[in-house]
This record gives C-alpha cells, structure tokens and sequence, in this order.
C-alpha cells in the first residue's frame, strides 16, 4: 500500500523560492482629442497612421482612442483639455488659446514661408532656443503649420487693397487677425468649425484658409471667389497631459518621443502632408467653377508694404510678455531665406 506524503515546510519553502511567473505587460489607454472632421487630411494620414505606429512599436500595448471633430473637448478648448487631463493627447490651435503661446505665433507674421514642410521645419529649429519654454505644463509631441493661406469669398472678389474696405472677414488667430484688420477689413475672430455656418448665413463676407481645409469643410459650397495669396500660416501643437506622460513605463515615452521627433524629421514630415493635400483641395475648388484669382505681383507689393510695419508691432506686444521678440523674429526670417521661402 502506497503511502501519501504530506507536504511540509520544506515544500513550501521550495515554492517560495521558485522564480515568479512574468506578468503580463499592462495594457495603457490613452485618449486623444482634436477638432477636425475624420475626412481631413490630419486625421488620415498624420494621426491615424501615428497612432498605428504606437501600438505597433509598443506591440499592443498602447491602445489611443482618437476623438475627432470635437467630440471630447471644444475646437478652442484643446490645450485646457489636455493640460486639466480630459485627454491624455491633443491636437490643437496654439493661437486659440489668447496671450499663452506668444513665442510660437512667429510663423503666423504675413508672408514668412510657402510651404507648410518649411514652416513645420522652421518651428523645430526654433524649439530649444525660443519656444520650448511656453509648454512647460504640459509635454509637447510634435508642432506643424499648414500651407500658406489665401481669402475667400461669397459674394466679391479681393483684386486690391481698396476691396478690403467694409469686408467681415474671419481669422484664425489675434496676429492674423491684425494682418486683416491692417489690409482694412473687420476681423471677426471664430474656429474652422464654424466657418461654414457663419458664411451660409452671411455673417460674415469671407475667411482665409489655406486650399486643403476645403474638401473635409465643403467650403466650396459656401464660396464663389478665391484670390490665390499665400499669405499667412497658423500654428499648431500636439500636446500631451504632462503627469500621464511622467506615469508612463520608460519605454513606452521612449516611442512617443521617438515617433514624433524632430530631428528625425518628423515636424517636417507632418507639414509635408499638409502641403499634399492642396492639390485635391484647389481642384474641389475649380470642379466647382469657382473663380480663382492669383494676386499679381504688383499688387502683392503693395499688400507687403501696407503690412511692414506689424513686424514691429508683434515684437513689441511679445516682448512686453517677456519674450525676446527681436532676435527671434530675426531667425525666423533668416531661416525662411535659408529655406528658399522668403517672399
């Protein structure tokens, strides 16, 4: 007859010093919130394919739910959003935000760049030295700017200065908001979102976009004439809530930063998306038979010089903030020469 053995402390010492079994890794979700539709551009082929990138790098790890269009957090209300931790990762309107990225409205002084490549590049190079020190309370992934942008129109064509004259013309932000206001139209200052409502109802008489806001927007459907300018830009941030950043596993703050660097050429290659998108977006315009107008060179000349003097205006009023508006103004100009950008 067998006999059972009882197990005794020696058994359990014995298990107690077996090595543990690994832990599965812990799944991390992360929200990220933005104001554009899912048809625009952005969405598709910058945050959508980033997202994949993260999961892929962190192999499944990181799961990002992606709010568009507005659904988590208001189109001015971005930075709040993320910085109060309503989401983890946001996308957002430095300029939406009054008086707290004074740095980073640089890019937006008239005729600075062309392309959004350039504009994105400009604002790596100018990160460490000038605009880093705004984004303190929060952790910064990657900064973009869109295409140089042109005005548009329902019921008149801009030819000239002296058709500014009586124009409600939309902007984006307070410096391109002074941009209008000194060519000698009413800036009416509102979010993209709604833009087409406001000119649907004749609010006002026109905005400034750049070409590939059309198609996600329908702004076609709400406009007649264009005047082809290249005026000005916007900028942009893709923040993240700066405790959820710090809580994160070191490798995985390791592909976030990774994946959105700009020394690898990130930033340069999100403005280089933006730029891709103008082509389909002017060609939704000239479907439509839509009037497009290029500014003649002369007449270019002349909107440059009505505009001289807000250079010294914005280093002023940035400076009164504490930034070292001159010298900064300075290198954004020269690396726009630099670039092959400079009007």
């Amino acid at each position: 007859m067998m006999t059972r053995l009882r197990p005794g402390p020696w058994l359990l010492s014995l298990l107690l010093a077996l090595p543990a079994a690994p832990a599965a890794a812990q799944e991390i979700k992360l929200k990220l919130s933005h104001f554009v539709p899912p048809s625009h551009n952005h969405h598709t082929s910058v945050i959508v394919p980033w997202v994949e990138e993260v999961k892929k790098r962190t192999n499944g790890r990181v799961e990002i739910t992606i709010f568009p269009g507005a659904s988590l957090c208001k189109p001015p209300q971005q930075y709040e959003c993320v910085r109060d931790g309503i989401a983890d990762i946001s996308f957002a309107v430095t300029g939406w935000t009054p008086g707290r990225f004074p740095a980073s409205s640089v890019v937006e002084l008239p005729f600075m760049m062309r392309t959004a490549a350039t504009g994105s590049q400009m604002l790596a190079d100018l990160w460490d030295k000038y605009l880093k020190q705004e984004y303190g309370d929060v952790h910064l992934l990657y900064m973009n700017v869109h295409p140089a942008g042109h005005i548009h129109t329902h019921s008149k064509h801009i030819r000239a200065l002296e058709d500014f004259k009586g124009m409600k013309l939309r902007a984006p932000t307070a410096v391109v908001g002074d941009v209008l206001e000194t060519l000698g139209a009413a800036k009416v200052g509102m979010p993209v979102n709604q833009i087409y409502e406001s000119m649907s109802n004749k609010v006002i008489d026109g905005f400034v976009v750049p070409y590939e806001v059309f198609p996600p927007f329908k702004f076609f459907e709400v406009t007649r004439f264009h005047t082809e300018v290249g005026m000005y830009t916007t900028a942009f941030a893709t923040m993240m809530n700066k405790k959820k950043y710090e809580s994160l596993p070191a490798d995985v703050r390791k592909v976030l930063d990774e994946t959105t660097a700009a020394q690898a050429g990130y930033w340069k290659k999100v403005g280089g998306l933006w730029d891709g998108a103008e082509v389909p977006g002017r060609k939704s315009i000239t479907d439509r038979k839509n009037e497009i107008l290029v500014l003649p060179k002369a007449e270019r000349q002349r909107w440059r010089e009505a505009l001289r003097g807000l250079d010294d205006k914005w280093v002023k009023d940035v400076e009164a903030k504490g930034v070292p508006g001159a010298a900064l103004l300075k290198e954004a100009r020269a690396l726009a020469a630099k670039y092959g950008e400079a009007d």
